[in-house]
């Protein structure tokens, strides 16, 4: 069969998808990916070729440039975020309206400025020109639901993370058939009415929510949702690299590493919200490794780094970690997975845009790391917490049990004859 997959365009959103890629692929299906270029991360389209992957560049900046100038102005330290906190009742209100803005701005339903066809045309002409079996979406490219509708093909969301969508659907849902909730009208057919207009289609809860939703959390982290759910192993992949010589021998004292994620150096650029300068004096004195992987634009601040500290752009976790004893990181999905798959304890420092408070505390309830309040980080208290986590065995006991976890769920390759009945049921 053939098997299209929509991106978000940005590699955090790529590389959780690109190991069910490469297991359809193998198992002898014609796989492609789409995704915008140019617009959130530069690479995108030549992370996706570098996979061995087929890519399909749906436009860019060209055709964006107008409808993302609002969102893009909010940009920085303070933007709204996507996060869901379950101790914060409005919180999943604020991130449904800023998905809507985002829907809006990403795949504008209408030409934008010089006549340019929208991203969605784009996309739907594709789909109907090659055919696909079976679309498999981002959760935040929902438009890959209306071109599988508008070609005939199945499809299912994939989701990156904790499925914030499919939470803030359900509340949605009931506020409407709620008399006293004070809401009448769909808060997202403003935007997604006119595009399933464009097509001639009707709206249904599939359009938002998928035929069903392949899953790739780990089961204990999973909201009790209404959903059909098809669980898959994460794999790591964080891209491909060339191992550094340094990492080809195991370290002489124990290393831990420092993760901001690529996607908050994206979007915020050098405001990360973590003290990062402070943080390098206080580890200057353990008897440990750090390894940074910041860029030149975040270290603009940090002036001479300790001794035992090493600043790196870029690493692929899975050649990093396998010689660490510990990592802090922002709680993003896809630094929590490898450090699962290489059984690392974790101390996370939540900077929110997703899910990650709901990760981190995860991780210390499953007693695999510790968690940093980033909001009063003491930096003091983080490099005891991070001495704390290579020496005392509990936390790998922990880190253990995640992994065990991990293992549980269906491997990519265990996916594919699931989704090959699935796909011949729901084909239009």
């Amino acid at each position: 069969m053939r098997v299209l997959f929509t991106i978000f365009p940005t590699s955090a959103h790529l590389y959780p998808a690109i190991p069910l890629a490469w297991a359809l692929q193998s198992a002898g299906h014609e796989v492609v990916v789409a995704s915008p270029e140019g617009v959130v991360d530069p690479k995108v389209i030549a992370n996706i070729t570098s996979a061995g992957l087929t890519a399909v560049s749906l436009g860019g900046k060209e055709e964006l440039t107008a409808s993302l100038a609002p969102l893009m102005a909010g940009a920085g330290p303070n933007r709204p975020t996507l996060a869901l906190d379950p101790a914060d009742e409005n919180a999943w209100r604020q991130a449904r309206a800023v998905l809507g803005g985002m829907f809006n701005a990403y795949y504008p339903p209408e030409p934008v400025s010089g006549g340019r066809r929208p991203i969605l045309d784009t996309l739907v002409e594709f789909a109907r020109d090659w055919r696909p079996d079976l679309v498999l979406w981002d959760p935040l490219a929902p438009t890959g639901a209306v071109a599988a509708r508008a070609c005939g093909a199945a499809h299912a969301r994939l989701l990156f993370g904790m499925d914030n969508i499919g939470l803030i659907r359900s509340k949605t849902r009931q506020e409407l058939a709620d008399p006293d909730s004070g809401l009448t009208d769909d808060p997202w057919m403003p935007w997604l009415g006119p595009v399933l207009e464009r097509y001639g289609l009707d709206f249904t809860e599939e359009t938002l929510v998928g035929q069903w939703t392949l899953d790739l959390t780990q089961s204990r982290m999973r909201d009790p949702l209404d959903l059909s759910y098809v669980p898959v192993r994460r794999v790591p992949y964080n891209g491909a690299a060339t191992l550094p010589r340094w990492l080809h021998a195991r370290p002489e004292r124990p290393r831990a590493v420092f993760t901001l994620g690529v996607s908050r150096r994206l979007l915020a650029g050098r405001h990360s919200g973590f003290p990062v300068r402070e943080f390098f004096d206080s580890v200057a004195g353990l008897d440990l490794e750090l390894v940074a992987t910041l860029n030149s634009e975040q270290l603009t601040a940090v002036g001479t780094l300790p001794d035992n500290v090493r600043a790196i752009e870029y690493v692929p976790l899975n050649q990093l970690l396998p010689t660490s004893s510990a990592i802090i990181h922002h709680g993003g999905g896809g630094t929590f997975a490898a450090a699962v798959a290489f059984k690392v304890p974790q101390l996370v420092a939540p900077l929110p845009m997703w899910d990650e408070m709901v990760t981190a505390r995860y991780v210390a309830r499953r007693g695999a790391g510790l968690i940093a309040d980033p909001a009063a980080i003491d930096v003091d208290s983080v490099g005891k917490d991070l001495v704390r986590l290579v020496e005392e065995p509990s936390f790998q006991l922990g880190a253990q049990g995640l992994y065990e976890d991990m293992l549980a769920a269906p491997a990519p390759k265990d996916v594919v004859p699931v989704l090959e009945r699935l796909t011949a049921e729901h084909r239009g």
